[in-house]
């Protein structure tokens, strides 16, 4: 039986949103991310989402701070934080952080770049410069020797590891993958540079940023628009794009290939990945 989209207007209900996210996204690079964590540093968590990151991160850091543009999944951060003393949340942009400068020993950011509010981020020029802003925030806020933590995904990872970019329309990838790539040009990596930051160490995680189920339900939360809402690529699909995607949704579970494809997809996890972890230190 070909099945329905229920689409809602994600504007319209954030805390919707905010709910769909937290219960099927997990933190990911857990591990890696706390490799870089020392007792009592003071971390900044930017985009910091429902606070999966940051709930960890205070375990070993002094104090942890999360920001994030979206007011109800910092409501959901603080709920799941409440008990923790040295955890600190509010509403602001990685491009225009309220802190001091010299305030933190490591900035994480985890999945931000490439989707970074306030922009096109379907024009890589206008990415770009918000790009840039951001490191600079946190070169201006990170101490000397301190760490910044980049979460990214490489074109390369985009197309083994995650199920649902194997369905996106050609039009979608020629429109948009210089923009997701962009951490992986000469561009960003000049930039990095000439901000003084050096990089010591990285890794790949083979695990998802969403919680695992069984291969017919994954593919069958791509019909939920709740689902969808919990990854930015698909807001930046056009109505046509998305129903071509939708489309073929539909054609995988009509005919029962939905194994198949998540058989290939964890194939992709294990050999590339789904994102890289990198880790930078703030020359003197």
């Amino acid at each position: 039986m070909i099945e329905q989209d229920n689409r809602y207007e994600e504007q319209e209900s954030p805390k919707r949103a905010a709910i769909c996210y937290d219960e099927v996204r997990r933190p990911f690079g857990l591990r890696e991310i706390l490799g870089f964590v020392r007792p009592g540093d003071v971390v900044l968590d930017g985009g910091c989402g429902t606070g999966q990151h940051a709930r960890y991160v205070a375990t070993v850091a002094g104090q942890v701070v999360g920001i994030d543009t979206d007011a109800a999944r910092i409501a959901i951060a603080k709920m799941h934080c409440r008990d923790m003393d040295n955890t600190h949340f509010e509403v602001a942009s990685v491009t225009q952080l309220p802190f001091e400068d010299n305030s933190f020993d490591v900035v994480l950011l985890a999945q931000v770049l490439h989707h970074l509010k306030g922009c096109d981020t379907s024009k890589s020029d206008v990415l770009r410069r918000q790009c840039k802003q951001a490191l600079m925030e946190a070169k201006r806020l990170l101490r000397v020797r301190g760490r910044l933590i980049l979460v990214t995904t490489s074109r390369e990872q985009r197309r083994t590891a995650y199920w649902h970019f194997n369905l996106f329309p050609q039009s979608a990838w020629e429109r948009l993958d210089p923009c997701w790539s962009l951490t992986e040009d000469s561009w960003f990596t000049s930039m990095v540079q000439q901000l003084a930051f050096v990089e010591i160490g990285s890794a790949a995680p083979s695990e998802s940023h969403w919680f695992d189920t069984y291969a017919e339900l994954m593919v069958r939360r791509g019909l939920d628009s709740g689902w969808r809402s919990t990854d930015v690529a698909f807001s930046l699909l056009s109505s046509a794009e998305l129903d071509q995607f939708i489309n073929r949704v539909n054609t995988i579970l009509a005919t029962g290939i939905a194994g198949d494809l998540m058989k290939a997809v964890r194939f992709g996890r294990t050999s590339h990945g789904e994102a890289t972890v990198r880790a930078y230190e703030v020359l003197p």
